[in-house]
């Protein structure tokens, strides 16, 4: 979410008696996030001890034996592998002293059961298996790894702020009495103010937070390191529920329905448990910080080899769109991106140029439309109009696999997207793609109907809800054998 200036802080109108609050700077994870970190450190680190304790089995075997150990790699693949898969435990609300001891507990039981492995697996794979003296090092040596991993994680992420830093709408009795329950039993919460329409007829002197600048209209200009929104209104205002939570979805990502239960007293007992204080998460999870970062490295190395073997004929193609018509030999338009964010595509010039187009309404392109020109007929059936965005890829503002962006008040039928379906906004959990789930399943081209749209709403939601690393090599595949041309390319 892009702001210019974050409004966290109170309204200074004369007579306001409500005290202002500092912003803290932006922060580039939320709480899952360095979690998520966390435990890619972790998994680092033993990798990394692995690679230690084969070196010290290939030492400790010349030492025996005087000569080199021809299949002390696989052994070291085999420890580092092990090492990092293993489960990491995190036993939080457990007392300082019960942490220490279930650490040590766990790196003598992971120990043994890496040793067990490296010996099954020599005796699977037909290797000379050592001395035990030498196995007896090994886990002793893995213990020592494992612990000095585990220190070594403690020191580098001691200073991360784990926090989920949310905003309740709503200063009533139920915003209160939510504000002051996450305050008391849910240490990972920090609430950082109330955002309410009704701010007149508010003592913000008798609130637990401060009230913050301006109402629900202004909910876009929130800082950027508030990780969700809390709605607690009352079951009464459904409307506004639902209409606030369809803008908000769109803009934080992650927006939590309050249950009315501890206005009365009540706990958050029997909720669902998707979000802090077992709040309803409105839509569907983003991608957890692993997926994110597996995602983002193969875009990145996909993005620059197909740049890289695409560049000669993507000169040739520049020289055509020139020698056809006058005009710049790139397209760009505005999309919307991840957290529905507004950014510049990239693509192959294939209409006459116009210069006041960005002026004008978006009109879909039709089956011979007369403003396509005829090497932008080729590139439009083939779909290499769209390669420069590959270029948005490295950029970060696209994936090489995602829901297809599209532009600003485009419509299907007589309806925009968002006006046909209320949860579009869902797609953009992700980087928009240059190819998806939707496009290799036949829904390709335009969407001039709500039946379409809707399908290819479908398929996307399908794909965010079951991302692997599989499937996008399977969409890949599809795409490359099948998916750059169809009866929907015009």
């Amino acid at each position: 979410m892009t702001v210019s200036e974050p409004l966290l802080g109170v309204a200074q109108k004369e007579g306001d008696t409500c005290a202002r609050a500092r912003g803290k700077p932006t922060r580039r994870f939320d709480a899952a996030a360095l979690d998520g970190l966390e435990i890619l450190l972790v998994r680092l680190t033993r990798a990394c001890g692995g690679v230690l304790a084969t070196l010290l089995l290939a030492s400790q075997y010349w030492l025996l034996n005087g000569a080199h150990w021809s299949g002390v790699w696989l052994v070291g693949l085999a420890l580092v592998c092990s090492m990092s898969l293993l489960p990491v435990r995190g036993y939080k609300g457990f007392a300082k002293h019960d942490v220490r001891a279930l650490r040590i507990v766990y790196a003598v039981l992971g120990s043994v059961l890496v040793t067990l492995f490296i010996v099954l697996f020599m005796w699977v794979g037909n290797l000379p298996l050592l001395p035990a003296v030498m196995y007896l090092e090994l886990t002793l040596a893995l213990v020592l790894l494992w612990l000095l991993a585990g220190w070594v994680v403690d020191k580098l992420t001691r200073s991360w702020d784990r926090k989920v830093r949310l905003v309740i709408v709503g200063a009533g009795e139920q915003g209160v009495a939510i504000s002051r329950y996450m305050t008391e039993n849910e240490s990972g919460i920090e609430v950082i103010g109330f955002i309410d329409d009704r701010q007149s007829r508010i003592d913000c002197s008798n609130l637990p937070f401060p009230m913050l600048a301006g109402g629900t209209a202004q909910l876009e200009q929130l800082p950027a390191d508030v990780d969700g929104v809390v709605i607690a209104l009352p079951n009464q205002a459904g409307d506004r529920v639902s209409s606030l939570a369809t803008r908000l979805r769109g803009q934080l990502g992650n927006v939590y329905l309050a249950p009315d239960e501890p206005v009365l007293g009540h706990a958050f007992v029997n909720r669902p448990t998707q979000g802090p204080g077992n709040m309803l998460l409105l839509g569907m999870n983003p991608l957890p910080i692993e997926a994110r970062l597996i995602k983002r490295a193969f875009d990145i190395t996909f993005a620059f080899c197909v740049l890289t073997l695409f560049l000669p004929l993507g000169l040739i193609i520049a020289v055509l769109i020139r020698l056809e018509s006058p005009g710049p030999v790139l397209f760009t338009q505005k999309r919307y991106g991840l957290r529905n964010c507004m950014f510049d595509i990239y693509k192959f010039r294939s209409m006459r140029f116009d210069a006041d187009s960005a002026s004008k309404a978006i009109n879909l392109t039709q089956r011979t439309d007369s403003r396509v020109t005829r090497v932008g007929n080729f590139l439009r059936r083939t779909s290499l109009d769209e390669f420069p965005q590959f270029i948005n890829v490295l950029l970060g503002h696209m994936s090489v696999i995602g829901p297809r962006p599209h532009p600003p008040g485009v419509m299907a039928g007589d309806r925009t997207y968002e006006t046909v379906i209320v949860d579009f906004v869902e797609r953009y959990k992700v980087r928009p793609g240059i190819t998806g789930w939707a496009q290799v399943n036949g829904l390709r081209g335009n969407t001039f109907t709500e039946e379409s749209l809707t399908e290819r709403f479908v398929y996307d939601v399908q794909y965010i809800e079951n991302w692997s690393p599989e499937l996008d090599l399977w969409i890949v595949f599809k795409t490359m054998f099948g998916g750059f041309g169809g009866a929907n390319a015009f």
